[in-house]
């Protein structure tokens, strides 16, 4: 009788293993799909950061320029100005020679 308790007792451990060798592997298989799943959405994450601090740097560049050319639109009026009134002195001084 021991040798049918012991074999029914190995069938049975036998069964438990399997049942827990089989959700050992339903986990494993989840968290591989996790692990795959978050990777994929780690390297869309960093395309997406990648995009996100190249436009950064096209807009500081763009204010750069902008800043710059204000910076040149300014100067470009005060030299205006500046050759107007040289100008109209030229032309006070002209007049008064003929006179």
């Amino acid at each position: 009788m021991k040798k049918t308790r012991e074999n029914d007792q190995l069938t049975l451990a036998g069964t438990e293993e399997e049942e827990i060798l089989g959700r050992l592997n339903d986990r494993v298989e989840k968290a591989i799909a996790t692990i795959q799943e978050l990777r994929k959405e780690r390297d869309t994450l960093r395309r997406q950061l990648d995009d996100a601090t190249t436009r950064l740097q096209e807009q500081g560049d763009a204010t750069e320029r902008a800043s710059t050319l204000e910076e040149d639109n300014e100067r470009f009026k005060r030299e205006r100005g500046e050759i107007r009134d040289r100008i109209e002195s030229i032309l006070t001084n002209l007049e008064a020679l003929e006179e």
